[in-house]
Formats: C-alpha cells, structure tokens, sequence
C-alpha cells in the first residue's frame, strides 16, 4: 500500500468513532452505545498498528493451508505481541491470493469439486482487526478467574461503498492455553451464572464446536481435511465471542433483554462473514513472533493530510518496522515457524516475544513467553511503533 495514497484503515476508525452516528454502520445512540464507541475509540489510539503488505499476505495464505497437526501447534503459539493492537491489509488482494492457493491445494488433495467462481462484489478493499487481551472477571468468593483461560478478543472492523465502518457482531477467541472442553463450559456457565443449571448437553456443545469451527477455520479447509483428529482439537479452541458491535446495533431500552430468533440468525451470519479469518490470523500472528526480525527502520513522509467525515484524520508520527521472512522452500518453512523453531533508547513498548531456553548442548528444554514491556527512558523521548511486514528481498 502507497503510503501517500490513503491513511491507515485505523486512523480513520478513530475518526470514525469521534462522530459514531455518521462513521459507524447501524449505530444506534444511547448510554451503552456512547459508552463502548469511547472506549473503542481509545483502544484504537493507544494500540499498537500493523500494516500487512501484498506481497506478505501471499506467505501468511500459503502458510494458514498447512495440515492440521502443524496448525493446532500455530495455535498454541498465537499470542499477540502486544495486549492491545491492531492488523489491517488489502482484503481483495487476500480474496484473490487465498482462491488460488486453494485451488492448488485441492488439485494436491485430487478434490473433484469445483471452486466456485471468485466474485469481489461486496468484498471491502480493507480489512482491520483489532486484537485485545481481555482480563478475566474473578470469583469474588474463591478468587478464580470466572472464564477458564486467558480471553483475548478479536474483532473485525471494514469499510464498504458508503464509507461507514462495519463491525460483526462477532468476533472470536483463539484459546491456546488450554484445550477448551465441555468440564471447561460447564465451570465457565457455572461462574458466570451463579450455579444455574447449564442448558446445553455435552453432545449438543461438541456439535456447536465442530459446526463453528469448521465455519470459522474455513468450510473448504475443514472439508479437505475431514476425519483428521487435529482438527477436532482446534475447533474446540475457537470460541465465537460476541463483540463491542452489540452495545450499539440494540437500543438502550433493549440492551439487557434476551437475544431473540432474529438476532442469533444474524450472529450466525456474523460469523459466516469471518470464515477463514482465524486460520489466517494464527498463521499471522506466528509470523509476527518468528525470530527473525530486521533492523531497518522507515519512516514515512510527515505531511500528509487526509480527510474524513468532513474532518482531518489523525496525523500519527511511527516508525515503521520490518519484520523479514527467509526464503520459503515448500511448507516446510512454515512448519518448522509454528512449532516454534525459528545504547540508551527512548522509551517504547518492547513486543512481547518467545524466549528460548538451552541446555548446556544448545538442546531445548522449554520456550517461555515474555509479555509486553515498557522499556527505556521517558526522558530521551518516546518511539511509537506501527509495524510494516514485508517480504525479504530476494
């Protein structure tokens, strides 16, 4: 993406959020509505940006198709590098390069079903998502966190035609550190329901988790690889989540009132809309923490104003960071990255990153993960950083 041709996708979601009632598709005023877009809106400004070039996009695709033993360790290696950030990229371009690479891969597979034909109507040109690690309500009577796991939400932001910013109104949770399970959902029901008996049988949440998943992870690569007991593991870890977009698409009389037959037929659309996004965000996300990470910085041009909603959009002054890939030789490469085989500073954020730990022979003994930190001296300045990831030259 040229720089100078247009701002970042983020940068007009923050003005977007200024003046919801114009930016934001479906936004219906009232406390909680105002209340969530504000929030939102300051999320936004403090997360930590990354931008996706096209000729990435084209390693995270080829990347997301590996098998599902490779992939479910790509999900428990998914941790964000920051607590609060943001990803956006060409969503066309990503359309186009994820058809072709599965129609390769069902030629591999010796599929006989046809892809349908590639239709960009309705597709947005930009696509945005932002992450964030959520901290977990307590007990107050045992001090347990009240959902099993660490919960970070992912929530997809576009723009169509009219210029206003859609949100789904669901999102979901790559859950890596635990294998999520029926004993799992029944403590979660249990803590957040005061003890009241759980409406759903074992049978009927496994099913759940398998039609969802599959939905998420992508209809065609849940149907290439049916049967394969990896795959049954990583549907169980996508949970569908619902996201800020419900505070605003209900009134305020309406907010507390249970969710009726139309709105859950619409949830199920919501999550149709995000088919293959979790693949590709794990497939992401592992790139974004591989070790090899580059030292140029780029800067990009100053002056650059824009406008939107009869507003100028948010100058924001960043390094850009590019983060380098090797060569890929086949899926081997990707493989090996998911399973985790890959002077005075002003102060800045440090991403947070996997730490090896060798034995004396340089054998593996474990991989911990170091969370984000606030490094360097206040006093030299301050670094933002957006992060540009871009292929390695050849």
């Amino acid at each position: 993406m040229d720089w100078t041709d247009k701002p970042l996708l983020a940068s007009e979601l923050i003005s977007a959020l200024s003046n919801p009632t114009r930016g934001i598709a479906n936004f219906i005023s009232g406390k909680y509505a105002t209340a969530m877009s504000k929030n939102v809106q300051v999320d936004m400004v403090q997360s930590q940006k990354f931008l996706i070039t096209d000729n990435l996009l084209d390693h995270a695709i080829r990347a997301s198709y590996v098998k599902p033993k490779y992939l479910l360790d790509g999900l428990y290696n998914t941790r964000p590098p920051f607590n609060n950030m943001w990803v956006e990229w060409n969503e066309k371009e990503r359309v186009q390069k994820n058809r072709k690479e599965l129609i390769k891969l069902c030629r591999e597979k010796g599929a006989t079903k046809e892809v349908e034909p590639l239709n960009l109507a309705g597709i947005p040109d930009r696509i945005g998502y932002h992450i964030k690690r959520l901290t977990n309500e307590r007990d107050v009577r045992n001090n347990e966190p009240i959902v099993d796991g660490e919960t970070i939400l992912y929530t997809c932001f576009f723009q169509m035609e009219d210029k206003k910013f859609y949100c789904p109104e669901m999102g979901f949770n790559i859950n890596y550190d635990c294998n999520y399970n029926y004993e799992s959902f029944v403590n979660t029901w249990n803590r957040q329901n005061n003890f009241s008996p759980v409406n759903m049988t074992e049978e009927a949440f496994y099913h759940n988790c398998a039609s969802n998943g599959a939905v998420m992870l992508g209809i065609a690569y849940s149907e290439l690889h049916k049967g394969d007991p990896f795959l049954d593991q990583i549907f169980r870890n996508l949970i569908p989540v619902q996201t800020c977009s419900t505070h605003w698409v209900r009134s305020a009389q309406n907010f507390l009132s249970p969710v009726h037959e139309k709105e859950s037929i619409r949830h199920a659309e919501d999550l149709n809309r995000l088919s293959g996004d979790p693949r590709f965000l794990i497939s992401l996300l592992n790139m974004l923490n591989y070790d090899l990470v580059s030292t140029e910085t780029v800067v990009p041009p100053k002056k650059i104003t824009h406008v939107y909603l009869n507003r100028s959009v948010p100058k924001n002054e960043y390094k850009v960071v590019q983060i380098n890939l090797p060569k890929p030789r086949g899926k081997r490469v990707y493989n090996r990255m998911f399973t985790g085989q890959g002077s005075p500073k002003r102060e800045h954020w440090r991403r947070g990153h996997w730490r090896r730990v060798n034995d004396r022979k340089g054998k593996l003994i474990k991989r911990i993960w170091i969370g984000e930190q606030k490094v360097g001296n206040a006093e030299l300045g301050m670094i933002v950083h957006d992060y540009e990831l871009v292929q390695k030259s050849q």
